[in-house]
């Protein structure tokens, strides 16, 4: 079991808002099971009176390209990124959201964003025979992240999501 601390609401803190603390920090894959990690950080935000910061880390493919086929596959992560957060936005119109996409693993990337961070909120896909089992990313940021860490499962068809 996981136990968080108490969340810092903005109003909580002396800096002005552009300087405060990030707030809750959720990781935003291509997957299915990125959609309940959303869902979840933004309530976090809503409870909490924080900014939200919504993360998608990429890699270069593995075969070489050139760097402007890197800047438009970056420019794609970073639609792909905006799209998911604007589907939460009507439910959510009072939260802050900032969008991050950045080249890297997404371990690394994470924990980076989490510095400061009062959460950090990642999807589990549930691909693994072992439903207790934590995936690669959820996993690395578990152990090395600078602040709580809650690891939402994934929905899947009949099955509560335990």
């Amino acid at each position: 079991m996981i136990k968080l601390a108490p969340a810092r609401r903005a109003a909580d803190t002396k800096e002005s808002p552009d300087t405060r603390m990030v707030g809750v920090v959720v990781g935003v894959d291509e997957t299915a099971g990125c959609e309940p990690a959303l869902e979840y950080a933004f309530e976090q935000a809503r409870l909490g009176q924080l900014m939200l910061h919504a993360v998608h880390a990429w890699q270069e493919p593995e075969q070489a390209c050139a760097p402007y086929e890197l800047e438009a596959l970056g420019a794609l992560k970073r639609e792909f990124t905006a799209g998911r957060i604007d589907i939460w936005r009507p439910k959510y119109p009072e939260i802050t959201v900032v969008a991050d996409v950045r080249l890297g693993h997404p371990v690394d990337v994470l924990v980076e964003a989490s510095v400061g961070a009062d959460l950090l909120v990642v999807g589990a896909h549930g691909k693994t025979a072992h439903t207790a089992t934590l995936g690669s990313v959820s996993g690395g940021v578990l152990y090395r992240a600078s602040c709580p860490v809650v690891v939402v499962r994934c929905r899947k068809e009949g099955r509560d999501n335990d």
